[in-house]
């Protein structure tokens, strides 16, 4: 059943911000899907946070926050799941999330992300442009079943 869910969600956030245009997968199995894109509409910075609100309705979703206790076990079955398939030495880490978006506005980028859960899957999403307005705005979405 599960196998046609993470595409979907996937798609869905992709054709939100229309960032078809070489969009890949960076990591791809049956219960975890991570794909990047690079929207093709100038979204300002200022509707960053709107547009990426917008996908809580898109996805029939609930908004959830990446320091609760379902934001603790996303991060945990995603790391577990990653951990599977590559060689990682670190412990799971739900402030990594928060270090990587520091780390973006450190380099002059304006980032945004949310974390919503749906019926079967739990999706975070990441959006960053860089803070000047111009360039392209970056898309990456990291979906995972939620059947255990």
């Amino acid at each position: 059943m599960m196998g046609h869910l993470l595409p979907k969600i996937t798609g869905q956030v992709i054709g939100h911000f229309n960032a078809y245009k070489g969009s890949r997968a960076a990591y791809s199995s049956d219960k975890i899907l991570i794909v990047r894109g690079m929207s093709a509409d100038n979204i300002k910075l200022e509707e960053m946070a709107d547009k990426i609100d917008e996908l809580e309705k898109i996805l029939q979703a609930e908004e959830i926050k990446i320091d609760s206790d379902a934001g603790k076990n996303f991060i945990e079955k995603v790391d577990t799941q990653l951990r599977e398939a590559m060689n990682i030495d670190s412990a799971p880490d739900t402030g990594g999330i928060n270090r990587m978006a520091k780390e973006l506005e450190s380099m002059g980028l304006q980032v945004e992300t949310r974390l919503f859960k749906m019926k079967h899957a739990t999706a975070f999403v990441a959006i960053w442009k860089d803070k000047s307005g111009f360039g392209p705005l970056y898309v990456e979405i990291t979906v995972s079943d939620t059947d255990v």
